[in-house]
């Protein structure tokens, strides 16, 4: 294992992080929400139920950041806040129907804009695209627990 490529690897990883989420503009119907607030909507919509210290961790965020965030989405009715049953200083968040109906228009506008996207590959580079794209979802899931 050599982690100086690797090093590497990740650095060419962030850059494609901007080619795909740099260029998608889903503006039209997030009703005005800045990046942040979207990005957090789609990760508690994907999520499910999220603890507001774990997406704090998962979306690097200071915690206090994270709550003005909350507190627009919840305020515009996207998200909702109650206090964890087993831990009175820690909220769990979850989407509203609002939110959720949001969020599904956002990832079927980015689900085309990746189509989009990824069409400037042939079809094996796409499946070794999708392949890696697995490979980094599993080893983040273990190396993040």
């Amino acid at each position: 294992m050599d982690c100086r490529t690797i090093s590497q690897d990740i650095i060419a990883a962030f850059r494609l992080k901007r080619i795909l989420f740099g260029t998608f503009d889903s503006s039209e119907l997030n009703h005005g929400l800045n990046r942040t607030c979207e990005r957090i909507l789609m990760m508690i919509w994907h999520h499910g139920t999220y603890a507001m210290n774990e997406l704090s961790y998962d979306a690097g965020l200071e915690k206090g950041s994270l709550t003005s965030v909350i507190d627009i989405l919840e305020k515009r009715g996207f998200v909702s806040r109650t206090r964890s049953g087993t831990d009175r200083r820690s909220y769990l968040l979850s989407a509203t129907d609002a939110g959720s109906r949001l969020a599904g228009r956002i990832d079927t506008l980015f689900i085309t804009h990746l189509e989009h996207i990824l069409a400037a590959l042939d079809e094996e580079d796409r499946k070794q695209f999708g392949s890696a794209a697995a490979i980094f979802a599993d080893c983040s899931r273990k190396l993040g627990s």
